[in-house]
């Protein structure tokens, strides 16, 4: 598999973040990056061990115990 050096705006789409909230993730090195020219850029690669991570973070059985309301039930 090719890696390929994303720009922040195309990484921001791709997890349908904003830009600011991006560079959050930068700064506190949950996502990794690199400075090529003076310009950030995130590995394909380390965008995809990203998100494959967000799974593993994630509480199990997080919804499990939350009861359903009917619609009806909303007032």
């Amino acid at each position: 598999m090719e890696t390929t050096l994303l720009k922040v705006p195309e990484v921001a789409l791709r997890l349908r973040i904003s830009r600011a909230k991006l560079y959050e993730l930068l700064a506190a090195g949950e996502l990794r990056s690199v400075r090529l020219a003076g310009s950030r850029r995130v590995r394909s690669v380390d965008l995809d061990d990203f998100i494959a991570g967000l799974d593993e973070s994630w509480p199990k059985g997080a919804y499990a115990h939350r009861p359903m309301v009917p619609a009806s039930g909303r007032g």
